[in-house]
């Protein structure tokens, strides 16, 4: 049984609706998976934690080797003092002064180096939460975006079927009513066709009046809502 010209567009029109609302979704997909606004925000969280850390533990090192070096000097004068080879009275004592010193200055040392200690042990414990936070954020983005992907690829995947149906939909469409459906299309938001549900618009509810309604129920020509604008489709049974 043929159909009228406003059944054809109405088919059409639902055809073309899911071709947008496919194209939305793909454009939106794109701006998801360009989005790592967690991740990022973890990435700096972690490299802010690094940052802190760095420079502790870079004091830390140098006091240890300051430390070490002491202690190898006062290694080194104390064998000096005992070994014999130093005789006089005034060199002696300033070897024991120099060692008295290099302790004096070693507790000094290890002083400070026990607070760079702590702080560093705090500071590898808040960028260990970091990189575990990070790792997370990872994973549940490595996920969101394999979702997207698998969803992309069957939009995609249904895309020449959904336009081979169009192509079969506009051979029932006649280039006048084509060109009247294709000028209402962007004014209407893509849907410029309407159904005549009982005695009203199906899209703005508006009741027809009746030569409207005989018209639309006829189809020998195309009619149009008296309040909306859009194409009035009827469809019987």
């Amino acid at each position: 049984m043929s159909i009228t010209q406003a059944e054809a567009l109405y088919r059409l029109q639902e055809i073309d609706l899911i071709l947008v609302q496919t194209q939305k979704r793909l454009i939106e997909i794109d701006t998801a998976l360009g989005e790592r606004g967690t991740v990022t925000a973890a990435e700096g969280e972690v490299q802010a934690a690094q940052t802190h850390l760095k420079p502790l533990q870079t004091r830390s090192r140098n006091l240890e080797f300051e430390i070490q070096s002491n202690t190898t000097k006062m290694r080194q004068a104390d064998e000096t003092l005992y070994g014999g080879r130093v005789r006089n009275p005034k060199e002696l004592q300033d070897l024991q002064n120099e060692i008295q010193s290099l302790k004096k200055r070693n507790m000094e040392l290890e002083d400070s180096l026990l607070e760079f200690m702590v702080e560093v042990e705090a500071g590898e414990a808040t960028l260990a939460a970091r990189q575990a936070a990070l790792k997370a954020a990872l994973a549940a983005w490595e996920a969101e975006h394999v979702h997207l992907l698998d969803e992309q690829a069957k939009l995609k995947q249904g895309q020449p079927d959904v336009l081979k149906r169009r192509q079969q939909a506009l051979v029932d469409v006649s280039p006048d009513s084509l060109k009247m459906y294709q000028s209402l299309k962007p004014r209407k938001h893509n849907q410029p066709v309407a159904l005549l549900v009982n005695q009203s618009c199906s899209f703005c509810r508006v009741e027809q009046d009746l030569a409207i309604i005989k018209d639309t129920r006829a189809g020998q020509k195309l009619t149009t809502c008296l309040s909306c604008g859009r194409i009035l489709a009827y469809r019987s049974g």
